[in-house]
């Protein structure tokens, strides 16, 4: 699955990136949950999502260009961003048991908490950008 961000405010298109990475997330924890709920199917192979876009690269190449910020409609836009695109891949090339399958729990846990620590850490740059645009709104009534 992929998805692309084109046009509007910069600060839109980096919400629109982190929704982007969220749904990433969301479709990673569904493929982690599913390969647990078949550790004891045999012949199950375990599947996982690759991120191909990261966003934490693209968001970190923005932040390394000073004064690259579009400020007025007619000015010329420095870079269109990309989306964040993802895929699910099966892994074919193990095996954990004589049976075929290639989960291992333990690991497809440990897969489970790193990736909600990710999501957790995407949820709250969501949060900080909307709370920096909600004060940008609310600073200039006065």
């Amino acid at each position: 699955m992929s998805n692309q961000s084109n046009g509007g405010c910069l600060v839109f298109k980096t919400v629109d990136q982190l929704q982007q990475a969220l749904g990433a997330a969301t479709q990673r924890h569904a493929v982690l949950s599913n390969n647990l709920a078949n550790a004891n199917t045999p012949g199950f192979k375990r599947s996982d999502v690759v991120i191909t876009t990261s966003f934490s690269d693209e968001y970190n190449a923005r932040l390394r260009r000073p004064g690259a910020a579009r400020t007025h409609r007619k000015h010329l836009e420095f870079r269109r961003t990309t989306g964040v695109a993802w895929r699910v891949v099966q892994d074919n090339s193990t095996t954990m048991r004589n049976d075929g399958n290639n989960v291992d729990p333990d690991r497809e846990m440990a897969l489970v908490a790193e990736n909600q620590l990710y999501y957790q850490a995407l949820v709250e740059a969501v949060s900080r950008k909307l709370r920096s645009l909600r004060s940008a709104i609310t600073e200039g009534r006065g």
